[in-house]
């Protein structure tokens, strides 16, 4: 019985292994694959359609689908708090507007990258290279921002990436 448990407990921990667990550097977020479904370019096009629609469904910003072919597309889109950091003990929440530009090949190639950062609705100056020192290290203002900016990056590929596990001929 003890090994049926165990068998059970792995397979269900499977899944947890296979998440896109991005990690923010000085230079942005680094691509990732996803698997590709096994449909022709014009129902994976239709897919990652629907699947824009249906996730930026409650975004009152809406969103921008560019540059569709059979060989990728670029998706512009917005999230609201993507990230937030504390400053003298004042929590700042921000919007982003972030670009996911996907390359079709046998896997999907995905590219994240976060192009404006807004407090309420006004654009700022700040980049995501401003939470880095030019070594490389994190400043100690963003500390707060570097992980919740890569929970939201990371919410939204995996998002992604399940949805794309459910689309079938």
């Amino acid at each position: 019985m003890k090994k049926h448990l165990i068998a059970l407990l792995l397979l269900c921990a499977l899944p947890a292994f296979s998440q896109i667990n991005l990690e923010l550097q000085p230079q942005g977020f680094p691509s990732v694959t996803i698997k590709r479904p096994p449909v022709p370019e014009d129902k994976l096009i239709e897919a990652v359609r629907n699947w824009v629609a249906t996730y930026n469904e409650k975004n009152q910003y809406g969103y921008d689908i560019t540059e569709v072919s059979s060989a990728g597309m670029t998706i512009d889109a917005y999230k609201r708090n993507a990230f937030y950091y504390r400053n003298r003990g004042e929590l700042y929440q921000h919007r982003i507007r972030y670009t996911m530009r996907l390359e079709f090949g046998e896997t999907i190639k995905t590219q994240f990258s976060v192009k404006e950062i807004y407090a309420q609705k006004n654009l700022t100056t700040l980049q995501v290279a401003d939470f880095f020192l030019p070594d490389g290290r994190l400043k100690d203002d963003y500390r707060d921002a570097k992980p919740s900016l890569e929970k939201t990056a990371n919410a939204i590929l995996n998002n992604f990436a399940e949805f794309m596990t459910r689309v079938s001929e």
